[in-house]
């Protein structure tokens, strides 16, 4: 399917968008398969690569999205110009999401991230077993007692310590985006963009 095919396909399938937005979303996809042109391929492969049109239109209109076997039979080529699509409430399912994601943050998610910040912490306070030289140097200056053994000592301490915090580091990089990432899942859970 080439640009206006496409474009022509998009538009018919986003008649139950206001016109404003549908005209900003068409733009938009406009403007793809002129920056796709610039890079030398072809419409066909544009098209292609942004998928069915059916596909975009549902995802854009959401509850609002009609599809072809709502549209009698009679009416096919023409488009009904006051027809208005069916009006489901999302309120409902908004309410119900939001309860779910509530009672699924109490119940797991907010222990789980508990258990693993709370790792991460003892890692991290691990760590500080690298200061142990400094805590040998400030025994010896006010105490004014040497102890090889505890020389030694530190010195272990401290390189144990600075395993703990390389691994405190590659934990804090991994548990803040697992983190990040079940915030922006829940985020998109609420708003209805998560499909599964």
């Amino acid at each position: 399917m080439n640009k206006q095919q496409f474009m022509q396909l998009m538009e018919l399938q986003l008649s139950a968008m206001d016109p404003q937005e549908r005209a900003e979303l068409l733009a938009d996809y406009e403007q793809h398969f002129e920056l796709g042109l610039v890079d030398g391929r072809t419409e066909e492969d544009i098209a292609r690569e942004l998928g069915q049109p059916e596909e975009i239109a549902r995802e854009a209109l959401g509850d609002r999205y009609v599809m072809d076997t709502m549209i009698p039979d009679h009416a096919y080529g023409v488009m009904p110009t006051n027809a208005s699509p069916p009006q489901s409430s999302t309120t409902a399912r908004n309410v119900f999401t939001g309860i779910g994601l509530f009672f699924l943050n109490l119940m797991l998610g907010l222990p789980l991230g508990l258990l693993l910040w709370s790792v991460w912490l003892t890692v991290a306070g691990f760590s500080l077993l690298a200061l142990t030289p400094i805590a040998a140097v400030i025994d010896v200056l006010f105490f004014g007692e040497y102890v090889p053994s505890k020389l030694f000592f530190s010195v272990a301490a401290c390189g144990i310590g600075i395993l703990f915090a390389m691994l405190a580091k590659l934990l804090f990089k991994a548990f803040s985006s697992v983190t990040l990432q079940y915030v922006r899942w829940n985020k998109k859970t609420i708003q209805g963009e998560y499909n599964g």
